[in-house]
């Protein structure tokens, strides 16, 4: 088992990438905490977890509020004593509320921003002191394969903003933490079959299958397979890189 007997919290893990990365960490011995606005399925996931014969437990946490990521960190020490690894995936898009550009009103650019860039400094910072008193761990980050290119769908630039931010906070993060043993990546997931996002996009993901390289949708098991090198010893010579996760999305479509 690549992570027996680690702590690691991952933030929107109720659903989507989030749960499989965490149901994959506690496959490989991990205890998890299972950080998540939404607190009813974050519990669900937990029990999933806890059938597996590794600790969890679910938290309710708003990634946008300072408080709750210091509460998030706060209650995993108090219950498991330590962490290892911290994976900032909660987030997204403003999926089904994306405008043109051009009328993209500022709340909305505000809500992406805050949800994903805003949470991963946040949770980040809430978690670093203690790493780096113990000068040990892992922090990990969901990035987009939008971030490293770009993509021109209403309410994707914003999207593609944030993402590309996240990809420059791990560079930078990585250089200030590594003298305490800290190692700091992300990966940038390609279109990846979410039941939230084949339900906000469905001809789009139609277009995905029927044209990619390998004629399949992404998975978030594709994904959390790449999670869980970054989040194991095998990856230790491994800081402030991106790892795309998209079966060649970024390369063009040649089908």
């Amino acid at each position: 088992m690549k992570l027996r007997d680690k702590v690691a919290i991952v933030t929107g893990a109720a659903s989507g990438i989030g749960r499989a990365i965490a149901l994959r960490f506690a496959k490989e011995g991990a205890n998890i905490i299972v950080a998540d606005i939404n607190l009813e399925p974050a519990n669900k996931v937990a029990d999933e977890i806890r059938a597996l014969n590794v600790r969890a437990m679910a938290i309710k946490t708003d990634v946008k509020s300072t408080e709750d990521a210091n509460r998030m960190v706060k209650a995993t020490l108090d219950e498991f004593g330590k962490i290892d690894i911290l994976v900032n995936n909660a987030g997204g898009s403003a999926r089904g509320r994306g405008t043109p550009f051009h009328e993209c009103p500022d709340e909305l650019f505000d809500f992406v921003i805050d949800n994903n860039l805003k949470g991963a400094f946040k949770c980040s910072r809430a978690v670093l002191p203690y790493m780096m008193q113990r000068r040990a761990g892992k922090i990990l980050s969901t990035a987009s394969v939008d971030g490293v290119r770009g993509r021109g769908l209403p309410g994707a630039v914003e999207y593609s903003a944030v993402k590309a931010g996240i990809i420059g906070f791990t560079k930078a993060l990585a250089q200030v933490v590594g003298p305490y043993g800290i190692r700091v990546n992300c990966f940038s997931p390609g279109p990846i079959a979410t039941a939230g996002a084949v339900a906000g996009s469905p001809e789009f993901f139609i277009k995905v299958k029927e044209r990619n390289f390998f004629g399949r949708l992404g998975e978030p098991d594709d994904v959390a397979n790449v999670a869980t090198f970054l989040a194991s010893d095998d990856a230790d010579w491994v800081t402030g890189q991106n790892i795309i996760v998209d079966g060649g999305d970024s390369l063009g479509w040649i089908r």
